[in-house]
């Protein structure tokens, strides 16, 4: 996982956020190929940085994530 910045991740989040996708299970459903659905401008390290935001949320580590610690990867 790439490490953010907490600034990084906050404007992402905004930018989300200003699109009405405000809960969990909203945050659960994104897929990669509809990003661009969501936003047409947000960069490829804004859309990383969505993706392993889900990833997060999904194994519930948001603190680890935020602090840019390496999270175990959710077994098969």
């Amino acid at each position: 996982m790439q490490k953010y910045t907490l600034n990084q991740i906050l404007r992402t989040l905004d930018k989300l956020f200003k699109k009405d996708i405000l809960t969990t299970k909203q945050f659960k459903n994104i897929k990669w190929e509809n990003l661009d659905e969501i936003d047409k401008n947000l960069t490829p390290i804004e859309k990383s940085l969505i993706m392993d935001f889900k990833n997060a949320v999904l194994r519930k580590q948001i603190i680890e994530f935020l602090a840019g610690k390496e999270t175990e990867k959710e077994s098969e």
